[in-house]
């Protein structure tokens, strides 16, 4: 059957629809050389269709590139209203800005007109949704139902018909390649087993619905650009989960974050609602309030609800296991075509019940942006960062708040005897406040989004969460920062901090450089891969009236005496595209304290880095750390199987990288690995990557006794507790604050105080035979859930570990400190295993 009769079926229009449609504009069956719902559509036809109805439909239709993928596909956003609107979209656009407060001018109120945004498929194996986004093009595109007619005279609908081009392809071509000519339901078939690393990913394998805060990946940074320009009023993020699951819509579940409004939470009911009417009149299961719910600010449904919309998921059976068909737990075969038009009509009754009430709509988002302005949600009133902060720090975190559109700006004027939260502390706290200080006001449109993302804590309504629970920017910047509970603002604009040029005058002896931030770290990565021969301090040493801490980079003339006609001009130019200030130094003598030919400068190898792929390996993980070196690094790297490890070219390695995964190295693997690290190799493994050395011969983390609950004298339990008692044992993401050797290579950078993300549960002891950088002490700070078992078996746990291996060493994290690239501190902790 095709979709256009089985939407007739649903009953959704009064009248026999689309059949002008038809005649007028081609739809999806007349177009692509498929049906809808008998093949997958690749990405290139997708976006063929589309441009194809912004030709034929010019007065209804608007089709926007808005960027690129990294593997240069396109990203596109197609536009629907009334003809009469299409004629003023820019109006509408800017009048929605004004609602806002982020366009000078007086709002007009006289013709409300809601604006819908429709994203489909942001995990591209997960792909109904954007063969959805065909059907429901050729409905707005042309028009000819009636319900479609009156809901887009007040409704402008934005549809983004694949976020992630570069999975969906990834997904859609193997299956074309992979499947029957005639559908196979039976779950055993290759169609139902895609293999690693999927179609999820974008191309460096991040899940962009995680990414929406954090904005790390270049989807997003697109996206969010435009999503910006127009901030819909209502946002439905559409996927997929597994085959056996009835539909879900919002409500969402606890927790939601407090500062998610009652009218927020009231018209996601009403949406659900309405979905529910059409879902009961054709007997489609679906539930509600259940797992999915809204407290981690990077979702597809949250990050919209922390600027004025009302933001949900919808997720259809299906995913990458479900192919054209597939015979479910109950016998039943669920099909494309019912994946496509369970999404459609959520898409539809969307729509639908925004139009309804278009008016209210408008207001409430007016109204909390207004609010947000006047009378921010949280306790504190302003964010104070200081000015002796590392200054490419700071311009990173300026970047991200940039791309949110939340305003800053330099104190202008001293202040003193200021209360105010200290987040390297925790405590409450005097500060003087000087007049270059970063201060970021609550008083503004994005109040909220700047209150969730820099609060130092947020209740936590239910424990059973879907995600990470602490997220606070101080941390996972490291900068010194304070909270106040007054109103301060701020009087000057923050110029990004550009490095002085240096002009010379006669050529250095040496040149010095201060090791803080991942800027160094992209310095010392370009030298080596040019052939600089770079050291670094050992121990705080001072020259030329500069104090430098361990871990200083030292350039010398002696050291790059072949390259010395080069040397000045490849050290300006890595400062220049890095943004370090260089030091340049005229003489090795080191007065009181160390000269610099003393053993305190230790020679940087240059790595030869590899990491293992695979199906044991976690695809997230491998491309947290591929795009660390690739994007965030600039340093190369090698993907090597972890099946072929016993052939490995070893000599041509000095680093190898075990992401989080489920390993099962046979003997002869470790035994040629062992080998090599004795040799001088290193071993970086992280998360459950650390799984496989651990409590092998030879390697020293050992698993803590009583890692694993003990339910030997314990009470019965009832059935229907055992998820919510398992979370006792559990941390779904939470920050701790470590203890640190400062003296430690691996803790360089930091000033003594590193802020973990702390993401397994995974237990082990102090070590005996090996140094340990950072750990958990006793009565350790954790902001965010930690399980009420767990967090006192923590105590006195490593988070980071060097083992001596003969020549070479094992660098154990317990956790990823990579976690979604938006860990700032986390990078310069694998950038000191790297180098150091």
């Amino acid at each position: 059957m095709q979709l256009s009769r089985l939407v007739l079926a649903l009953s959704l229009c009064s009248l026999p629809v689309l059949f002008h449609a038809q005649e007028v504009l081609k739809s999806p069956d007349a177009f692509l050389p498929h049906k809808l719902g008998e093949q997958f559509t690749p990405h290139h036809m997708l976006t063929d269709y589309f441009e194809y109805l912004a030709g034929a439909a010019p007065a209804t239709m608007r089709l926007e590139r808005y960027g690129s993928t990294n593997e240069a596909r396109p990203l596109q956003l197609a536009i629907f209203s009334a003809p009469e609107n299409m004629a003023r979209l820019e109006d509408i656009r800017l009048n929605n800005l004004r609602l806002a407060g982020l366009e000078t001018g007086t709002p007009d109120l006289t013709l409300p007109v809601a604006i819908v945004w429709l994203s489909m498929s942001v995990h591209g194996n997960e792909p109904s949704g954007s063969e959805c986004s065909m059907e429901l093009a050729w409905q707005l595109a042309g028009q000819t139902d009636p319900d479609i007619q009156t809901w887009l005279k007040n409704t402008v609908v934005i549809l983004d018909p694949s976020l992630n081009p570069d999975g969906y392809d990834r997904y859609t071509h193997w299956y074309r390649g992979a499947s029957n000519l005639m559908k196979n339901p039976h779950g055993d078939a290759r169609e139902h087993r895609e293999p690693w690393p999927g179609g999820r990913t974008n191309h460096y394998y991040f899940d962009l619905n995680r990414d929406w805060a954090w904005a790390t990946q270049v989807e997003t940074r697109q996206r969010l650009e435009i999503y910006q320009r127009w901030l819909p009023h209502v946002h439905a993020d559409l996927h997929e989960q597994y085959v056996d699951n009835p539909y879900y819509f919002a409500p969402a579940a606890e927790p939601m974050h407090d500062y998610i409004t009652p009218w927020q939470r009231e018209f996601q009911t009403r949406i659900g609602q309405n979905h529910a009417e059409y879902f009961d009149q054709n007997g489609w299961l679906y539930f509600t309030r259940e797992v999915f719910d809204l407290f981690y600010p990077s979702y597809g449904d949250t990050y919209p609800m922390f600027n004025g919309a009302i933001g949900m998921t919808y997720e259809q059976a299906g995913h990458s296991t479900a192919g054209r068909a597939i015979i479910t737990a109950t016998g039943d075969t669920l099909t494309l075509h019912d994946r496509i038009l369970h999404h459609l009509t959520t898409s539809r009754s969307t729509i639908e019940i925004s139009s309804k009430n278009a008016r209210g709509v408008v207001e409430k988002f007016r109204n909390y942006f207004d609010r947000s302005a006047r009378e921010p949600q949280g306790a504190f009133k302003t964010f104070v960062i200081r000015a002796s902060n590392d200054p490419n720090k700071v311009n990173t975190l300026c970047e991200l708040l940039d791309r949110h559109h939340i305003h800053y700006g330099r104190a202008g004027a001293p202040q003193t005897g200021l209360k105010a939260f200290d987040y390297m502390n925790g405590k409450e706290t005097t500060v003087d406040i000087d007049s270059k200080d970063l201060v970021i006001t609550a008083y503004q449109p994005h109040s909220v989004l700047l209150q969730v993302l820099f609060e130092p804590e947020h209740r936590l309504s239910d424990s059973l969460t879907y995600d990470i629970t602490a997220w606070a920017l101080p941390y996972v910047y490291g900068l010194e920062t304070y909270a106040l509970r007054e109103r301060l603002e701020p009087k000057w604009t923050r110029e990004p901090f550009r490095t002085p040029e240096i002009r010379l005058a006669a050529a250095p002896y040496a040149w010095c450089v201060h090791r803080n931030s991942m800027a160094e770290a992209r310095f010392l990565a370009r030298l080596l891969d040019n052939g600089v021969k770079v050291r670094y301090a050992m121990q705080p040493f001072a020259l030329a009236d500069q104090q430098y801490a361990a871990g200083a980079l030292i350039i010398t003339r002696a050291d790059n005496h072949q390259i010395n006609g080069q040397l000045d001009a490849l050290v300006q130019e890595a400062g220049a595209n890095t943004n370090v200030t260089l030091h340049p130094i005229f003489s090795g003598w080191g007065g009181t304290g160390r000269d610099l030919g003393s053993d305190n400068f230790v020679p940087i190898n240059k790595p030869s880095a590899a990491i293992v792929y695979g199906d044991e390996v976690d695809d997230n993980s491998f491309g947290h750390t591929w795009y660390f070196f690739e994007q965030e690094l600039g340093y190369p790297v090698t993907p090597v199987s972890v099946e072929r490890l016993h052939r490995l070219r070893w000599s041509a390695y000095t680093t190898l990288i075990f992401p989080n995964g489920s390993y099962n190295l046979p003997e002869p693997a470790m035994k040629a690995l062992e080998e090599w690290v004795r040799q001088g190799g290193r071993i970086i493994a992280f998360e459950n990557g650390v799984k496989a050395f651990a409590d092998r011969d030879g390697f020293e983390l050992k698993s803590k006794p009583g890692s694993k609950p003990d339910s030997s004298n314990a009470a019965p339990k009832p059935y229907q507790s055992r998820e919510r008692d398992a979370v006792s044992d559990q941390v779904p993401g939470a920050i701790v604050q470590a203890k640190v050797d400062a003296t430690h290579p691996l803790a360089f950078g930091f000033g003594g105080r590193y802020f973990s993300l702390k993401t397994t549960s995974n237990l082990f002891e102090m070590p005996a035979n090996a140094t340990c950088a950072l750990w958990l002490g006793e009565n350790y700070r954790a902001v965010g859930f930690v399980g009420s078992r767990l967090k006192p078996k923590l105590e006195n746990t490593p988070i980071a570990v060097v083992q001596r291996m003969g020549s070479g060493e094992v660098v154990y994290f317990v956790d990823n400190p990579l976690f979604r690239s938006f860990w700032e501190q986390g990078k310069l902790l694998f950038a000191n295993a790297l180098f150091f």
